[in-house]
């Protein structure tokens, strides 16, 4: 799932491997929510209800599953949003839960290693490309909502988009990208259309 087979001598930077993509998603989202003043926090973002401090805490939620998965525990998904896990300092809790999920990707076999689910197993990597996707459009949920766009490097879309494209199934079925996918407008980029992929119009 490196992304690196057929890129030489194309045209712009190589695609990253999972822990990078991980590293780099979870960069962007912190970078926004550390741009966010005080009164940004309560801005409202999606889905209906939710604020900026909503889609944080779940962010952190996520990415704190990253570790357990890769300890090969049980892993269910989040039956809610407690903003009260984030505590006074929204920031510094994603910093230190962003930075244990990478420690635990950086461990050797951690990628391919298996984790249980309800009803069965997953690898560790496919919990890594929903997570690079949710940082990366929760990113720009978050700069839309304080108006301050966020550009996803194309290359990470196009890393997404690879690895949705091998989980057709999945989309197909529903449940396990934050919207429904739209269709993009015709030559869209990278981006556009992972936002589109994600129920989102750029």
């Amino acid at each position: 799932m490196s992304g690196q087979e057929g890129r030489e001598g194309s045209e712009g930077p190589a695609a990253p491997d999972p822990v990078e993509a991980f590293v780099r998603s979870a960069a962007l989202f912190g970078e926004t929510i550390a741009a966010l003043g005080d009164r940004e926090w309560d801005r409202p973002t999606r889905p209906e209800g939710w604020t900026c401090v909503t889609t944080t805490a779940w962010v952190v939620v996520g990415d704190a599953q990253v570790p357990r998965a890769v300890a090969g525990e049980t892993v269910s998904p989040p039956a809610g949003v407690d903003v009260g896990i984030l505590g006074p300092h929204p920031v510094a809790t994603w910093r230190g839960t962003a930075l244990a999920a990478i420690e635990a990707l950086r461990r050797p076999g951690a990628v391919t290693a298996r984790f249980r689910v309800e009803g069965g197993e997953m690898v560790v990597g496919d919990l890594v490309g929903q997570r690079v996707t949710d940082h990366l459009v929760r990113a720009w949920d978050i700069g839309e909502a304080v108006g301050r766009p966020v550009a996803i490097a194309p290359e990470l879309a196009e890393w997404c988009l690879s690895f949705w494209s091998s989980h057709a199934a999945a989309v197909l079925a529903g449940g396990v990208l934050p919207d429904t996918p739209l269709e993009p407008p015709p030559d869209a980029d990278p981006a556009t259309r992972l936002l589109a992929l994600t129920g989102r119009r750029a």
